[in-house]
This record gives C-alpha cells, structure tokens and sequence, in this order.
C-alpha cells in the first residue's frame, strides 16, 4: 500500500471528502487528488501533519521514508492483529526478552569484556523491539480511542518536570 492509498483509505473511514481533508492541510485538493493516485509525492512538508492524524499514515510514510524498514520488523511477526489486546501480548514478550536480556548482562558482570559487550548490544537490540512495538501501540491508542498525542506529549512532559514521574 502506497501512502497515497493510506490517506485514501483513512478518508473513507473517517467519511471525509478529499476537499474537507485538503482544507485541514492545508493542501489543494487536486494535488491532494495526485498523490492518493500515486501521480505526486506527498510534499515532505506535510507529512507531520498527516502522521498526526493518523498511525496508519505516519507506519507508512515512515516505511517508504526508511526504504521498508518499519514493513520488514512487521513481516517479522506474521498475520500481526493491530488491535491494542494483541499488540499487548506482543509487547510483553518482547519485554519479557528484555528481561532476560538485562539479567544476562548484570550476570555478565564478572565475565571478559568481549562477552559483556555481547550481552550489553543484546540488550540494546531487545530495548530497540519494545521501543518499536510500543510506537506501533501508542498510535493505534490514539486512532481507536481519539486521544490526542500533542496534549498527551505536553501533559507527560510537565508531569517529568514536577517529578511526578
């Protein structure tokens, strides 16, 4: 799927018209028509805002962005249900991996430096799943329940500053 499908595709599920989603671009809505043909690339520009609106959008601007980077890491976990239930499950194993992961490397204490390095790039490589996963969850949270990320961000990072987290 292209990401021209993708904003064709989030259109129809929001019953938007391309004039409604170019106007909160803001785009022109024949240029708006090109790239959901595929005719026009989608300005660089844009594609903050449109990964704002959508998860679906920003997996694939980020995938064509990374040369199917983000496509292959879901190909690793076949038949992948997006639904936040089972993108749970997927999360906790990768967290359990992560566990052991990091008890490796703390048993890995008195070991030679090489062996540890070892268990330190195992650890990040688990790290780098769950951060991956948890993007993916983030997203679909925010499309399924409507929860807007930039209040969300905000909230987060004063909560941090008072220490409350």
């Amino acid at each position: 799927m292209s990401i021209g499908q993708a904003i064709h595709d989030f259109r129809k599920d929001k019953r938007i018209t391309q004039h409604e989603l170019a106007q909160q671009l803001p785009l022109d809505r024949t240029l708006l028509s090109k790239v959901e043909s595929g005719s026009r690339e989608l300005p660089v520009s844009l594609e903050p805002v449109l990964s704002g609106l959508s998860w679906k959008i920003a997996l694939k601007i980020a995938d064509e962005r990374t040369g199917g980077y983000i496509s292959n890491i879901l190909d690793d976990v076949p038949n992948l249900d997006l639904h936040p239930a089972a993108l749970k499950d997927v999360l906790l194993k990768d967290l359990d991996d992560l566990e052991k992961a990091l008890e490796g490397l703390v048993m890995a204490k008195h070991i030679d430096p090489e062996k540890r390095r070892a268990s330190a790039e195992r650890v990040w490589q688990e790290l780098r799943d769950v951060i991956e996963k948890t993007v993916v969850l983030q997203g679909v949270l925010e499309e399924e329940f409507g929860i807007d990320r930039k209040r969300l961000i905000q909230k987060h990072e004063m909560e941090v500053k008072r220490g409350e987290r």
